[in-house]
């Protein structure tokens, strides 16, 4: 993929739950809103989806975690969300189980089978660094896979880049365990911006260093991050 190639796609945005919804201006410019399952915010979010329609921009997504309930994805589901993304994804067993539980949901909200993507962050746990197997067939709606590197610094008991300046072994193996997963299955990777990436010259540098490693796009953790790239000038146009 080249990184002219990769510019047109839209980041992804995670808002944190103290921060209000994205304007619409804002939602144009991402592929989507990433929101924790369960909670005010979400409610908030659901019932703005559904009064805007087309009109809202964006994909609408809600973060899950493996243990993710039938009654909460049958609520989201009712609330028309547009997708889930799976936290801390080991392997193609947690998405295919996900993708039967969805279809189940689908079925008894009377939705198309299939119309709820899934995404999932991906090689942010040993698990999904270390397992062989790949992920091309595990679920048809899988769209995309997010690489958070501070993840899994933090579930390896290290740092994302160390006081001399170098980035640990494991971070880099994950890094490219993402990508080429990404590539086997046929799908885009993203790579998440570290929290402390809030000056455009580091915002910058932070993504063409994604894109030239194979990543697709970038999320980012705040509205001010999603400015900062624009600021830089590696927004695609809306």
């Amino acid at each position: 993929m080249s990184v002219n190639r990769a510019r047109t796609i839209k980041p992804l945005l995670y808002l944190p739950a103290a921060e209000a919804l994205p304007s619409a201006e804002m939602r144009k410019a991402v592929q989507g809103v990433i929101v924790e399952a369960g909670g005010d915010q979400l409610a908030r979010l659901v019932a703005e989806r559904a009064a805007e329609q087309a009109r809202a921009g964006c994909l609408f997504l809600a973060r899950v975690g493996s243990d993710v309930g039938e009654d909460e994805l049958r609520l989201l589901l009712a609330g028309r969300i547009d997708g889930v993304v799976l936290a801390a994804c080991r392997g193609p067993a947690d998405l295919q189980k996900l993708d039967v539980m969805l279809k189940v949901a689908e079925a008894e909200a009377g939705i198309a089978q299939g119309r709820t993507a899934l995404l999932a962050e991906y090689a942010t746990v040993p698990e999904s660094v270390l397992s062989p197997h790949a992920l091309s067939g595990a679920s048809p709606r899988l769209a995309a896979l997010i690489f958070d590197a501070s993840m899994l610094a933090e579930a390896c008991g290290c740092k994302r880049v160390t006081a001399t300046g170098d980035v640990p072994a494991v971070v880099r193996a994950g890094r490219a365990m993402a990508v080429l997963r990404a590539r086997e299955a046929g799908i885009i990777a993203y790579e998440m911006l570290p929290a402390d990436a809030l000056d455009e010259a580091a915002v910058r540098r932070l993504c063409t260093n994604s894109l030239e490693n194979g990543f697709s796009a970038v999320a980012v953790g705040s509205t001010e991050q999603l400015d900062l790239l624009a600021a830089a000038g590696v927004l695609p146009e809306t």
